[in-house]
């Protein structure tokens, strides 16, 4: 990337900083929102990861260059292991999982760098991601798999959608994959995937801003809170365990309100559709 470039990227950062200072009287100790960020500042919308190319992993590479992680290679806008090493690293040096994938809220760590966003620290939801208790991602959990062990008892099912039994009951399973049961429920879900017109304007990530795996699920955090473990069973899906699936409540949604839920499918918007609307049980389970 050229230093013309790169002074680019900065003048369009400081306009973004000079916007936050008046514009609607919201500062940057006013911690605006990462959903306003990402509309006004275009970096935050690039899902970058190993194999990228373009004018925006030069972006990136200048960034960490700038930034003192040599390791970073030539800024030559081909997104190889040297780019990855040097993004791991910052991953690490600021306390985020080192996936080697950019999100919304890892390009406002490196935006607030050059003082052009409020740093991650200073907003209370991407302080909660970087807070995230060990295994929120990977692991056991994801992607989605048969729990082992012994299979939960059949609880009743849901009729439909109008039968009025959505909500929470007692369960008569106590464990499953070795997790003491929680809570339980039955629930209206639905099925999204990684296509633009299901995750717009955020991109596929999840409420964190990390990309969408299988195993995830978006739930509403009145009722499931983020990060619960969650066993689904009950719907019918040839993309999906036929038994059931352990996942994560890793998401959430303007249209999953109460008893409602939506699992993330890696899959064309095809496939998505065939799932529909089906009624579930959803058990959340401990540790």
């Amino acid at each position: 990337m050229s230093m013309h470039r790169v002074l680019k990227h900065l003048a369009v950062g400081a306009a973004l900083a000079s916007s936050l200072a008046t514009a609607g009287g919201t500062s940057l100790a006013a911690s605006p929102s990462i959903a306003w960020l990402k509309a006004h500042h275009p970096a935050m919308r690039q899902v970058l990861r190993y194999g990228s190319r373009g004018h925006w992993v030069m972006t990136l590479q200048a960034d960490l260059r700038l930034s003192g992680y040599k390791q970073v290679g030539p800024v030559d806008g081909i997104f190889g292991p040297k780019t990855r090493a040097a993004l791991e690293a910052f991953q690490r040096r600021h306390q985020f999982r080192p996936t080697g994938v950019t999100s919304p809220v890892v390009w406002q760590e490196v935006l607030a760098g050059f003082g052009l966003v409020p740093a991650v620290a200073h907003h209370p939801a991407a302080r909660a991601a970087k807070r995230m208790p060990a295994g929120w991602h990977g692991g056991a959990i994801l992607p989605a798999r048969f729990p082992t062990g012994v299979k939960p008892v059949p609880e009743p099912s849901l009729a439909g959608p109008s039968a009025g039994l959505e909500g929470g009951f007692t369960p008569a399973a106590k464990v499953i994959d070795g997790r003491p049961v929680l809570r339980a429920y039955h629930m209206v879900s639905t099925a999204y995937g990684p296509s633009l017109a299901d995750n717009y304007p955020y991109g596929a990530v999840d409420a964190s801003g990390q990309p969408l795996e299988n195993g995830m699920v978006a739930v509403d955090l009145r009722v499931i809170p983020l990060g619960s473990v969650v066993y689904i069973a009950g719907y019918h899906d040839n993309l999906l365990p036929s038994a059931g699936f352990l996942g994560k409540a890793t998401d959430t949604g303007g249209a999953i309100k109460g008893d409602r839920l939506d699992i993330f499918i890696n899959a064309p918007p095809a496939a998505i559709s065939d799932f529909g609307v089906q009624n579930v049980t959803v058990y959340v389970l401990g540790q």
